[in-house]
């Protein structure tokens, strides 16, 4: 029998974490799921790891094999993605600790939503994390104040070409927003990204305003939590650093994502896609029109300065 939930986890040289992660999960209060770990061609004991938790729970932990080394994380969560089964799919990542409550919440959420909207309706639901050094010691009871984030902001597509405010590893997604991902392109700047942008234009997100995670911060974390403030917005002003070569990674994302679902947007969403990937070719004054006219905006008074200036 399949389980309600599959939760996903892609590892990498994680040995270090995985250990404390997979037991927050195994101590979670709702219980019909099972994890789904695929190794990356880790270099350390992290496959070690991952097979002893197999053993010593084999209805809880399934280990992946498969012939594709390493392949990044994006393509590793796509094979995971492709493998499962289950109505509802959430992200992990090796490093992070999942709160007792993590599932219950989001799935309490996922099936409110569901019912609002119908089952075939795509859905992503995401919470809020607290941010944590790599001793535990809580840096931030919220990501969202800490980034200056309001994900009320980050449902529509418009906002989300520009800035994602999902956070992969506290995702749920439903079996209909699962068919629709299919797959992550190349131009994709991260899984969780695309996922977002596919719920958006095809369906539904919803957030609960609850930490349910502790986002481990260390010297290893590939994205990371970056406090907001005057720093941080200096350090993205420099020409090499930060907003130009970002906005053009959005710009590609877009792209890519008009020639994927072509065929199956709106018009309005056509026309916005279209206006938002071609910014570069665009003139001065048409370009700043274009972001007022379709609100292609980021969250935050002096990140829209940045856009602006910057675009």
């Amino acid at each position: 029998m399949l389980p309600k939930i599959s939760i996903i986890m892609s590892a990498y040289n994680g040995a270090e974490h995985l250990p404390q992660q997979i037991s927050s999960i195994l101590n979670q209060s709702y219980r019909d799921w099972q994890l789904f770990i695929r190794d990356d061609n880790s270099s350390d004991n992290t496959l070690d790891i991952i097979e002893s938790y197999a053993r010593r729970y084999p209805d809880k932990v399934n280990v992946i094999r498969d012939k594709k080394r390493n392949i990044g994380i994006s393509k590793s969560f796509l094979s995971l993605l492709n493998y499962v089964e289950s109505d509802y799919v959430m992200f992990c990542d090796q490093d992070d600790i999942w709160l007792p409550d993590k599932i219950k919440i989001t799935f309490d959420k996922m099936r409110e939503t569901e019912e609002k909207f119908g089952l075939s309706t795509p859905v992503l639901i995401h919470t809020d994390l607290k941010v944590v050094d790599k001793r535990l010691n809580i840096v931030s009871d919220s990501f969202w104040r800490y980034q200056h984030l309001n994900p009320e902001k980050g449902k529509t597509l418009n906002r989300l070409l520009v800035q994602n405010v999902v956070t992969g590893c506290t995702m749920m997604i439903n079996r209909a927003l699962k068919n629709k991902i299919r797959f992550f392109p190349k131009q994709a700047i991260m899984h969780d990204w695309w996922a977002s942008l596919v719920a958006a234009a095809f369906g539904k997100i919803d957030y609960v305003p609850t930490s349910t995670i502790l986002y481990k911060q260390h010297d290893n974390s590939s994205i990371g939590a970056k406090e907001w403030g005057m720093g941080y917005m200096m350090k993205m002003a420099r020409p090499r650093s930060g907003i130009k070569a970002t906005l053009q990674k959005t710009r590609i994302q877009a792209g890519a994502f008009l020639d994927t679902f072509r065929n199956e947007l709106t018009s309005e969403y056509l026309n916005l896609l279209d206006a938002y990937s071609t910014l570069d070719n665009q003139a001065f004054l048409i370009k700043r029109c274009n972001l007022i006219k379709y609100r292609f905006f980021k969250i935050g008074f002096f990140r829209n300065i940045g856009l602006f200036l910057t675009v």
